[in-house]
């Protein structure tokens, strides 16, 4: 068994994780450190702003974004109707960011914010770190946020009113990137 000391990468003072978070905001120096296997490591987080938002608004939830492609290789409903598989298809006939939250929430509820963030492709502006931003801490791995992202894909296709019956589709990503973003309470 290998013992870690939990000290910030920046300031040395002592970290308190919870046991599945992987990426916290120092309470010292405000400094955001991986925790991994070899011990605690700086990340850089994106802070991005939505359109509107103020920077003091808090807290901040760590999402996995990344750009790439859903390609749908087959789709097959029920019905053999065609409305759905336009829609399917000019949703994904091009890249786009992909979101994935990373904090600690129900699988349902991770689904829907993830799908409402892929449809909607939400303008965002990437800031420096506002002084009293509150990171939440992130629990989901970049390996299980693929995963995680295959089960939203899923979703946004099963919610179609085209009763889906079958679906193959590859992603095609680029490495994701730790994004803090401020969400209001009634969209977490």
């Amino acid at each position: 068994m290998k013992l870690i000391a939990l000290r910030c990468p920046v300031c040395t003072q002592p970290l308190a994780p919870e046991n599945d978070d992987i990426v916290v905001a120092c309470g010292h120096c405000r400094a955001e450190v991986a925790i991994g296997q070899d011990g605690p490591s700086q990340i850089n987080v994106r802070y991005a702003l939505p359109a509107g938002a103020r920077p003091e608004m808090n807290p901040w939830y760590p999402f996995w974004v990344f750009s790439g492609q859903v390609q749908l290789q087959h789709r097959e409903t029920q019905g053999g109707g065609r409305s759905g598989q336009k829609e399917a298809e000019a949703l994904w006939s091009a890249p786009r960011r992909l979101y994935v939250p990373a904090w600690e929430l129900s699988m349902h509820t991770a689904q829907d914010v993830g799908s409402r963030l892929i449809q909607q492709q939400p303008q965002f502006q990437l800031v420096e770190r506002p002084e009293q931003a509150q990171l939440v801490s992130a629990v989901v791995t970049p390996g299980d946020a693929r995963k995680l992202l295959e089960f939203i894909v899923l979703a946004v296709e099963a919610r179609r009113s085209d009763w889906l019956k079958d679906l193959v589709f590859h992603l095609a990503l680029g490495e994701p990137e730790l994004w803090a973003i401020p969400v209001k309470s009634n969209e977490r």
